[in-house]
């Protein structure tokens, strides 16, 4: 290992202190790089990036990193800590076995979204978690055709239209009522938001599909969303076509924490009720 990248998180509790540590630490071990995330693309030649924050914080950096694929360390500062599985401690403890390669590392599969405006140029955006078109106005119906490998599937209504990964199918996808895939797994889900029908269920898809998301009535607008954060306007007949991204997106696991045993915990799986 030798050079190490690490992005911080400045709206994070303590993400500045634990860089201000963790700096001077690896710079004995590395030559490290420091800087906030943000939402431009950064080219690096740093052979591990660490990111300090939180999930949401790894889905900035992962479009951040552009289609570089290096492993990604997430020291969690947040809630869930689902992609962020190290705190500070364990990276330390942990760092050499990282940096000789034997920690798992999960290939996590991203996605292309090319929007495609009836007016102006074409723009591409990658994601990790999930591309979601919903209204542009809150709280009133949207409708949404969708085609898959260039079949139209039906147009849909209600509050939305959601393609997530397997990474994201424990996100938005999971409170919509869609599947959860294993990270491992390779495919894609289709999952209408709030739908305005009780036929419309979550459609799970091969990996190499082309699904083409276009808002066509209801509203004048709608809302194009990617992973939660990055949000552009959608005119009626624009197009969304959301295929599988050529790179993928390394992330550096925490041994021995199987893939059960963290949906136990993070999403407190057979709990019972809560009564105050």
């Amino acid at each position: 290992m030798k050079h190490v990248l690490i992005l911080i998180n400045p709206e994070k509790a303590g993400a500045r202190e634990v860089s201000q540590t963790l700096c001077p630490w690896l710079g004995d071990r590395a030559k490290v790089d420091a800087a906030e995330l943000s939402d431009q693309p950064l080219r690096t030649a740093a052979d591990l990036v660490v990111v300090l924050g939180g999930d949401g914080s790894i889905l900035r950096a992962a479009r951040m990193l552009a289609g570089q694929e290096i492993p990604v360390v997430g020291i969690n500062m947040g809630k869930l800590g689902y992609l962020a599985e190290f705190s500070a401690e364990e990276f330390c403890q942990k760092f050499e076995a990282i940096a000789a390669g034997r920690m798992p590392l999960s290939r996590r599969m991203m996605l292309s979204a090319r929007c495609e405006p009836c007016a102006g140029s074409p723009k591409e955006h990658l994601v990790l978690n999930d591309v979601l078109v919903a209204g542009g106005t809150p709280h009133r119906m949207l409708a949404v055709s969708a085609a898959i490998d260039g079949e139209l599937v039906t147009t849909y209504f209600g509050d939305g239209l959601l393609v997530a990964t397997p990474t994201g199918s424990t996100a938005y996808c999971l409170a919509a009522g869609g599947p959860v895939l294993a990270p491992g797994l390779e495919a894609l889900a289709l999952v209408p938001v709030c739908p305005h029908s009780l036929t419309h269920r979550p459609i799970v898809l091969r990996p190499e599909s082309e699904v083409v998301l276009e808002p066509c009535g209801l509203q004048k607008e709608a809302m194009l969303v990617l992973d939660g954060q990055d949000r552009g306007r959608l005119a009626r007949g624009d197009r969304v076509r959301i295929r599988r991204a050529a790179n993928s997106f390394l992330l550096v696991q925490n041994g021995g924490r199987p893939i059960f045993s963290t949906l136990r915990e993070k999403l407190q799986w057979g709990l019972g009720p809560r009564y105050g």
